[in-house]
């Protein structure tokens, strides 16, 4: 039971809650004020393609990728997030027609709606086992599911059975309930889960009383987010004066000064020296020359740390690269420029450069058995649309992927590999498959926690 001093407090985050009209943002940090009716509609579809899959009409793989297609383009959960998406690739990843099997018939039991919170308690068990296994046996860690994964995962799937019965456990939920002194964190995700249902069901009652309406889980967690704040929130980093920018510029400046921070302390991750590198990009108090090759050198730094082999190019070598990042266990190599531009990195008279040293440095990495070989520009801001040039590249040349991506970005890569302890493949796997430009948003969105 909760303590009449905790009710208060209960009531109090609702009353917040209230008072902020209600603003909810969904996990890019974009307001959604009718955020429960794109729920309900969005849930319909995605029981269509849970049937699908329970049914047998849709192979796992098929029905993983449905899932992810749905949740990027309705992201109104969190689901692409690292307990999420990242989960679920990891639990289909690498395995045999048995392992396939197996998993299959796994998750249709334990993602169907469980028949009371003890069935739920025992689809979370095997599931959890089943992780626990892999996880204590593997080597590398970053390469099988992690167990405490479990319980979002499952109860996001049951939210979408039943959305009046289920809470979706959520990181973001649970450390508001802690805030307030109301969580005791437990080792085993089933007993986390009992707790957390207990205590939502006895947040639903109170506020019920309080409010003198009916209160559903979305309210719930609504307000708790409230209380925490978005992991992913936007916020003013200025304000713009209308007069002085019109039409499409003014859409971008409002765009550029939301900002979009993760659930935790970027400083915290990584080490000081690799930090100032989007201050150092953005400094006007050094010569174009030496600014270039600090920038360069962090950039090389990042890459390093993020477990790439590193050669560097850059200032004083001629017309190359800035550096050639490898991957040899996937016999994958990215050429990498780094661009220290204040001001934004437009394209220019660069693409004759850029093909220079995809025709030199392409064929030296093919015959050392690279395979799969990328470009990758590195800069604060890009201005301009490349779109053209990138089809082109990709198109006439041995360059599979062209990629830029944002200081911010890489900072954002490096700080989630030691968080989550992503191994190179994963990162890979995620640079190559946004949109360009990739962006600290992309990167957030990927792999925080919900």
């Amino acid at each position: 039971m909760i303590g009449t001093d905790k009710i208060e407090k209960v009531k109090k985050v609702w009353d917040e809650y209230i008072n902020s009209d209600q603003v909810v943002l969904d996990t890019k940090g974009n307001e959604l004020p009718n955020i429960d009716e794109l729920r309900i509609e969005a849930i319909e579809s995605l029981k269509e393609i849970i049937q699908q899959f329970q049914k047998g009409d849709l192979s796992l793989g098929e029905f993983k990728t449905s899932i992810d297609s749905f949740n990027k383009r309705n992201n109104l959960w969190g689901f692409t997030a690292i307990k999420g998406q990242f989960f679920f690739n990891q639990l289909t990843k690498n395995l045999d027609d048995a392992g396939i099997e197996k998993v299959k018939e796994m998750l249709k039991e334990t993602i169907s709606e469980p028949k009371d919170i003890k069935n739920a308690l025992t689809k979370i068990e095997k599931l959890e086992k089943y992780c626990q296994n892999l996880y204590l046996k593997a080597k590398d860690k970053r390469l099988v599911p992690n167990p405490k994964s479990v319980g979002y995962f499952l109860s996001y799937f049951w939210q979408v059975a039943d959305n009046e019965k289920w809470p979706i456990y959520y990181t973001a939920s649970i450390q508001a309930l802690e805030e307030i002194g109301l969580w005791k964190e437990n080792p085993i995700q089933k007993d986390n889960y009992e707790q957390f249902y207990t205590l939502n069901e006895e947040i639903k009652t109170i506020l019920s009383d309080y409010s003198k309406k009916k209160i559903s889980n979305w309210d719930v967690e609504h307000s708790f987010w409230h209380l925490r704040g978005n992991p992913n929130k936007k916020t003013e980093n200025k304000k713009i004066k209308p007069s002085k920018v019109k039409g499409q510029e003014k859409k971008k400046e409002e765009e550029k000064n939301l900002i979009v921070s993760a659930s935790f302390d970027l400083s915290d991750y990584i080490i000081p020296k690799v930090s100032k590198l989007v201050e150092l990009g953005n400094s006007t108090d050094k010569s174009a020359t030496q600014k270039g090759y600090e920038f360069e050198k962090i950039v090389a730094e990042v890459f390093e740390q993020l477990d790439f082999e590193v050669e560097t190019l850059g200032q004083g070598t001629g017309r190359n690269p800035d550096a050639i990042i490898k991957f040899r266990e996937e016999n994958t190599a990215f050429l990498v420029d780094a661009k220290a531009y204040n001001s934004g990195y437009s394209l220019g008279t660069d693409d004759r450069a850029i093909r220079e040293y995809i025709n030199h440095y392409s064929p030296k990495l093919q015959k050392s058995g690279y395979k799969k070989i990328g470009f990758i520009i590195v800069s604060n801001e890009f201005k301009t649309n490349f779109d053209n040039f990138i089809n082109e590249i990709t198109w006439n040349t041995d360059i599979k992927r062209f990629i830029l991506l944002t200081s911010e970005a890489l900072l954002y890569l490096l700080a989630f590999k030691t968080k989550n302890k992503l191994n190179l493949t994963t990162i890979i796997e995620s640079i190559i498959g946004f949109g360009n430009p990739v962006t600290a948003k992309n990167i957030i969105d990927e792999f925080d926690d919900v």
